[in-house]
């Protein structure tokens, strides 16, 4: 902004102008000097001339004094360099345009030496801020005495303190080159929520309860002054329990109440019990019954899968080459020079492997066979296996009196019984007739039925014992032995098979079936003459 004053020089907008003004204004300074002086200097390239030497003795150079002249060549000095500052901080500007070289280090970075001031120059600047020739100073001129002289002791004691820590008797290899600082220390937080705490929360739950509790305690009493009750309304909508006795009942209950705690709103179901007919059902698959052509076709499929399968064995080597089974048959094709060379060492050495398999057989067999005690075990499994469809009684009548059942119909009687294990029961042999009673498994009877019909009681009766014609009996039905109760019990009435019991009279014979409790089968095959099954 220009100045409003016309003596005046306006001020310099830019750095360069500043130095330009400077720079002017230090010609002048030297011109009025050397004008006074009789010694005009003109500067070349903007540098003044060295300035004359002192005169001798302290003489005055054209009226001046000695000690001023000092002064203000000084004073030049001083100016001179505040230019030569400028002027090249007014240069750096330029030189921005080009690429930016890498900031040099701390301690590569030259320190400024601070101005000079004399007491001259101090008193001068203090009287105004003025020239030696009262002419003032443009402040770009004027540097940050202060600031650079902090600056440089700042600089001073880093690099002081730099030069001392990196001496080879104080540096540790194990630690970092940065000066050791102190870390700060989080501040302490005092500001505590008391009312979250659960103590709290847990005491202002119970003040809070407290308080409901006599404010409710405070309502009822208020309420029972004033005669107000809070189940008048409820009262009025409940249903009385009915009365142990109605008032119809009480004139028949003379006695009073009688003890009813059985009765109930309860619902009592029965225990279900399983039908009888599930555990006869079987889940097994049926299996499908072959003809005997067709088991021995089986037989040698399964012989021929195993023998390939030893084969197989043989060939991959797992099993060693079995020896040659020699027998008479085939020596001389196995043994053919030495068998005629020496035919009985030959023939002994196959009599010897003869011998040998037959003893092993023979053992195989014996070790194959159970003990009394593991025929004992198998026997009862048997019929616990047989008995878990049930157990049947069964009631035959032999229409043969005492002397014509021969010793041929008792031998059938008696050991088809005790072929089954779980076959129980005995026979009553009378002189009008027989009865066999029998309790078996499903199984046991079912076979024990079979092979009393199987039996040719005539065709024994006449041979006298044994049947002398057996094609004359091949399709003859004989009914001599006939089934007159077939039906299903809970448990055995006998412990095992009686055999046969044979009776003078028909009342031992009752007396014989009624220890068992089975009277009534003697009046029955007395009146009936036998169910022929179809």
């Amino acid at each position: 902004m220009a100045s409003t004053n016309p003596g005046k020089r306006p001020a310099p907008v830019s750095i360069a102008d500043q130095i330009d003004e400077a720079r002017k204004r230090a010609a002048e300074v030297r011109a009025r000097i050397a004008g006074n002086t009789g010694k005009a200097s003109t500067p070349v390239n903007g540098q003044a001339a060295p300035p004359p030497p002192p005169a001798p003795n302290g003489a005055a150079t054209n009226g001046v004094p000695a000690a001023g002249v000092s002064a203000i060549q000084a004073r030049l000095a001083e100016i001179k360099a505040r230019v030569a500052a400028s002027a090249l901080a007014a240069a750096k500007p330029a030189q921005s345009h080009n690429p930016t070289p890498p900031p040099p280090s701390r301690q590569s970075l030259p320190s400024r030496e601070p101005p000079i001031h004399n007491d001259f120059s101090r008193q001068e600047s203090s009287a105004g801020g003025r020239g030696g020739l009262n002419v003032g100073i443009h402040p770009a001129l004027q540097g940050d005495y202060q600031a650079s002289k902090d600056a440089q002791k700042g600089n001073q004691r880093n690099n002081k303190k730099e030069e001392e820590r990196k001496t080879p008797e104080n540096v540790n290899p194990y630690l970092a080159d940065s000066a050791p600082s102190r870390s700060r220390r989080g501040a302490l937080n005092f500001n505590h929520n008391m009312h979250e705490r659960p103590a709290m929360v847990a005491a202002n739950e119970m003040r809070r309860k407290a308080n409901l509790e006599a404010m409710k305690k405070r309502i009822q009493e208020q309420t029972s002054k004033v005669g107000l009750d809070d189940t008048a309304e409820t009262t009025a909508f409940e249903v009385p329990m009915p009365p142990d006795v109605e008032f119809w009942d009480e004139g028949l209950l003379s006695g009073g109440m009688v003890n009813n705690e059985l009765i109930t709103n309860l619902v009592v179901h029965p225990i279900l019990i399983e039908p009888p007919q599930e555990k006869l059902i079987s889940t097994k698959p049926m299996e499908l019954k072959l003809t005997e052509k067709e088991r021995k076709k089986m037989r040698r499929i399964k012989r021929l899968e195993i023998h390939k399968e030893e084969q197989a064995k043989i060939r991959l080597g797992l099993v060693p080459t079995p020896a040659p089974k020699i027998k008479h048959s085939n020596v001389m094709r196995v043994y053919g020079e030495m068998a005629v060379q020496d035919p009985t060492a030959v023939e002994a050495m196959v009599n010897k492997q003869v011998a040998d398999r037959l003893n092993n057989h023979l053992a195989t067999n014996a070790a194959r066979q159970l003990t009394k005690e593991q025929k004992e075990e198998k026997r009862k499994l048997k019929a616990a296996e047989n008995a878990k469809a049930g157990l049947n009684l069964m009631v035959f009548k032999v229409a043969l009196t005492k002397d014509q059942l021969l010793g041929k119909h008792r031998f059938h009687i008696d050991v088809n019984a005790k072929h089954w294990s779980d076959l129980t029961g005995f026979c009553v042999i009378s002189p009008p007739f027989s009865l066999i009673v029998v309790e078996a498994g499903e199984k046991s009877s079912r076979e024990y039925k079979k092979a009393m019909k199987r039996v040719k009681w005539k065709g024994i009766l006449e041979g006298g014992g044994e049947v002398l014609d057996p094609e004359r009996w091949k399709g003859w039905e004989d009914d001599t032995c006939t089934l007159i109760h077939q039906g299903m019990i809970r448990d055995h009435r006998f412990k095992k098979w009686g055999g046969l019991r044979e009776t003078e009279s028909e009342s031992q014979a009752r007396e014989a079936l009624a220890r068992a409790k089975l009277e009534n089968f003697w009046v029955q095959a007395k009146a009936l003459e036998g169910i022929v099954e179809d």
